[in-house]
């Protein structure tokens, strides 16, 4: 038998992949996966690890992070170098990060200026969004300059954004969606109609509410306000043949819609994060601004519709909306004023393996939630989220054994506070693989920035 030398061989692990588990060794050569199998012998490599007793998955894929870059008013919150730690330390090997930056994301040059950034700080793969703005002229050259998606976002107060630039019209829209379908690249929306939450806030602030009160950010942004942003979405995506992802889903309603819309052919995706599927309205009072997101936090009817969704295939994938602000913007302002937002992606694939553990939800679920399915959405598959040959050694070794609990100070951001602090959960991740180099071993941050590579559909990183 010929020898055969690789760069890393991962041997007796439980390979996981939607369709099942299975035995067998992966063999990594130039950061990709070279080969499979049952049975190693005869295979060499420069590094062997011996996965015994643990499960090796494809990497997670998180289609949504703020890591804060580029801006120094905000990267006291977050960098790209401390954002992708948390992601490492978390088994997640891709992340896709917002566009609103400063400079934001809007334009062909300050998109280069965030790629120059993570080119230079990240330690995970990484996608960046570009914001749909007014001009359908600024779409196609953002595209061939490697945006990974565009990010429609509704809940931009007033529609203004930087650079002189506001959100679209309905018709400006439906002209860039054409552009951006015709490339069967993706939009992901925050489904927000600011009328309505406007009218709302105004309303609950007359009313007297108590300013500490955090139910009243909920029912200043009922689910009809979701279900107005959806509504129009899903008329533009029609009118286009445009892609369409539903990002932070927060109701039942909601998720109601997106069923009946793909039942007709609707080209639409959803994702939830672990905070809207963990928390509820019951929780406002023991967290407060530790859990004002946005959309807002709801009953325990749409947390258990949401993660029943989830496991049934309603729901397609996982994204954490990764945001971080200081105590002060957390903890120190009244229920309007708190800044929206939490980290998320060190605990999102610990925070689920969890619960497959309680059996609420199969390991092969897990895979497809995490990074499966978000990597066919935007045009990743079968280079990432999956572990065949010839996709990229991205890969998750995670020990389903391992009970521990989540404390603040193991959060790699640079904002440790977390709303799981004190969960005590059973399953983790032990080792991240990015592009066939170890990022992260045993609780530690052990990769380099310049490995990881910026992905987008074109698929020519």
């Amino acid at each position: 038998m010929s020898e055969k030398v690789f760069d890393l061989l991962i041997t007796n692990g439980s390979i996981v992949s939607p369709e099942g588990v299975c035995q067998g060794y992966l063999a990594v050569k130039d950061g990709k996966i070279a080969e499979e199998g049952i049975n190693p012998e005869g295979i060499k490599a420069d590094r062997i690890i011996d996965a015994k007793g643990k499960y090796i998955l494809p990497g997670g894929i998180d289609d949504h992070v703020h890591f804060r870059d580029p801006g120094d008013d905000l990267t006291y919150k977050e960098d790209t170098t401390t954002g992708s730690m948390a992601a490492a330390a978390g088994g997640i090997t891709t992340i896709f990060d917002m566009p609103n930056v400063h400079p934001s994301c809007l334009n062909v040059k300050n998109f280069l200026l965030k790629k120059s950034i993570y080119e230079e700080k990240c330690l995970v793969n990484y996608g960046l969004y570009a914001f749909l703005v007014e001009d359908p002229e600024l779409v196609e050259p953002l595209m061939d300059a490697g945006a990974a998606g565009f990010k429609w976002d509704m809940g931009t107060p007033d529609n203004v954004l930087p650079d002189n630039h506001r959100m679209p019209t309905n018709a400006e829209a439906a002209e860039s969606f054409q552009k951006i379908a015709a490339r069967d690249y993706c939009i992901t929306v925050h489904a927000e109609d600011m009328d309505l939450v406007k009218y709302y806030t105004e309303k609950m602030k007359k009313s007297g509410r108590d300013a500490k009160d955090f139910l009243t950010h909920e029912q200043a942004r009922p689910d009809i306000v979701e279900l107005s942003a959806i509504a129009r979405t899903l008329i533009l995506s029609e009118l286009s043949g445009c892609r369409v992802n539903i990002t932070h889903l927060s109701s039942k309603k909601g998720l109601e819609m997106i069923k009946t819309a793909k039942e007709k052919g609707a080209k639409v995706t959803c994702e939830i994060g672990p905070s809207w599927y963990t928390f509820s309205t019951e929780d406002y009072e023991k967290y407060g601004g530790g859990i004002r997101v946005v959309p807002a936090i709801r009953y325990p009817e749409d947390r258990d519709a949401l993660w029943e969704g989830l496991v049934n295939g309603d729901v397609d994938m996982v994204g954490t909306d990764h945001a971080q602000h200081s105590y002060e913007e957390k903890f120190e302002k009244s229920w309007w004023d708190t800044l929206p937002g939490t980290i998320g992606v060190q605990t999102s694939l610990p925070l689920i393996l969890d619960r497959a553990n309680k059996g609420e939800i199969s390991l092969e679920r897990v895979v497809e939630v995490m990074s499966e399915k978000p990597a066919k959405v935007w045009g990743l598959y079968p280079r990432k989220g999956c572990l065949q040959v010839g996709a990229d050694a991205d890969i998750t070794i995670v020990d389903m054994d391992l009970e521990w609990t989540v404390t603040h100070e193991e959060m790699y951001s640079k904002t440790k506070y977390t709303p799981f602090n004190g969960f005590k959960l059973k399953g983790k991740p032990v080792m991240t693989i990015v592009m066939g180099q170890v990022a992260m071993e045993d609780g530690k941050i052990v990769g380099k920035p310049g490995v990881a590579k910026m992905v987008n559909p074109k698929q020519d990183w």
